[in-house]
């Protein structure tokens, strides 16, 4: 199930746009070949060690002004990973849902403070809204291995069946909807049920006829639930064992659209973010509706109403999916009208992500990275003084919940954790403790 799926902290740290080196600048978008060798050189060593197959692509006022592909969409096929390769986007399908809904309130065919009820009339907790679905405070269980004793082996798993699932067993929400944040993949399954029954069509042609075909994001789609079923050839997940590329694939049976499983290429999501970037993915009446943070007991939330992380001034924007070994990132800046999104199909060590990620803005800004990959954090002591102090869990600002635990026997002393959370995340998170 979806909550078994790899996840990582992702951090973006924004940089300043810096003058570029190289000649031969477009004259329309200013993008020089030393800027698209700057990108190269950032995958290159991730490429040489088996840490990256995917694609990258980069976009300003709307033209694509690098876009590169490496590794094999299918090694045992030996079929290359291009720019136009789709692939499986995770959470970025958040996003999309989002944007329908909120498209849908300003047509007023949905009202973002009715019960859910009001249009899936078998949702199970009668007094949690549709805002509370994509805020990601509305109390529904996450989607674990709790849910697999429901199913068949062979049974796919739609967002209906889900939902009788949560009927029988929780009656009641986690929490008081509302009252905390807690990331909810299944709130925009449903909230994308929510769209397909005020519109009468699935969700796939909701996503396609608003946002896919009027943007050119021609590689874009929902999957199918039965992996059997995909359209053409799919793209597959691999992780490197020693001396190999082996498959780390999705899940088969899925067939619950919203909070993921729709599958972009790096052209796609250039062009999705580039659209966010020059203000022509929505409306101007949508954005007004849904760029606000919802307020969660008292304090705004880490992501927009349309499913964005993003700056204090709302101008620079990020959002990233993963599952098992594919990845995802999009990051798009209004005040310079561009973007850049990244798709990959290999499984990539956090630290080594995030720092990759980071590159990629600083080479959209024209700014060169610090220094490539990194390598794996060491392992720090803490003494039993500060033992007691740092174990806990913590809630990051994008609604993540950080563990910090004790590890080793009954005779264990000190407590050890990555130096990462300790040098890398700490100073530059401000987390509490829940």
């Amino acid at each position: 199930m979806q909550d078994m799926r790899a996840r990582s902290l992702s951090l973006l740290i924004f940089v300043p746009a810096c003058a570029g080196d190289g000649d031969r600048p477009d004259p329309g978008t200013g993008w020089t070949t030393a800027d698209s060798a700057r990108v190269d050189a950032i995958l290159a060593p991730l490429v040489a060690t088996h840490e990256f197959m995917g694609a990258v692509a980069f976009v300003r006022n709307g033209t694509v002004i690098h876009a590169h592909g490496v590794g094999m969409a299918d090694v045992a096929a030996g079929r290359p990973f291009t720019p136009d390769t789709p692939a499986d986007g995770g959470s970025l399908a958040k996003t999309l849902t989002a944007a329908a809904v909120w498209t849908l309130v300003q047509e007023r065919r949905i009202a973002i403070d009715t019960p859910v009820t009001a249009y899936v009339r078998e949702y199970p907790h009668a007094a949690t809204t549709v805002r509370q679905l994509i805020s990601h405070t509305n109390g529904l269980p996450p989607l674990d291995e709790a849910f697999a004793p429901h199913f068949g082996p062979l049974e796919e798993r739609t967002t209906d069946g889900l939902l009788a699932v949560v009927r029988r067993s929780m009656p009641q929400p986690r929490f008081v909807p509302g009252t905390r944040f807690e990331y909810s993949n299944l709130g925009f399954d449903v909230a994308a049920l929510v769209v397909e029954r005020v519109t009468g069509q699935p969700i796939a042609s909701v996503f396609r006829e608003r946002f896919f075909a009027p943007l050119g994001m021609d590689s874009a789609f929902a999957r199918p639930g039965r992996l059997a079923d995909f359209p053409g050839p799919r793209t597959l997940g691999h992780r490197w064992a020693d001396t190999a590329w082996v498959v780390a694939d999705v899940f088969d049976n899925e067939a619950f659209i919203g909070g993921s499983n729709v599958y972009f290429s790096a052209l796609d999501l250039a062009r999705w973010a580039g659209a966010h970037a020059t203000g022509n993915a929505l409306s101007p009446a949508v954005l007004a509706l849904g760029h606000s943070r919802p307020v969660i007991d008292g304090r705004p939330s880490p992501i927009t109403g349309l499913s964005w992380y993003c700056d204090e001034a709302d101008e620079r924007c990020q959002y990233s999916g993963a599952i098992n070994a594919f990845h995802s990132f999009v990051h798009w800046d209004r005040a310079r009208g561009e973007a850049v999104a990244m798709v990959s199909n290999s499984d990539i060590a956090p630290w080594t992500l995030i720092t990759l990620q980071r590159d990629l803005v600083s080479a959209l800004a024209r700014h060169e990275p610090d220094g490539g990959p990194r390598e794996e954090p060491a392992f720090v002591p803490v003494d039993a003084r500060r033992r007691e102090v740092i174990a806990g869990r913590y809630a990051a600002p994008d609604g993540d919940t950080i563990a910090v635990l004790e590890a080793g026997g009954a005779d264990a002393r000190r407590m050890h954790v990555r130096s990462m959370f300790v040098d890398f995340v700490v100073p530059r998170v401000e987390m509490h403790p829940i």
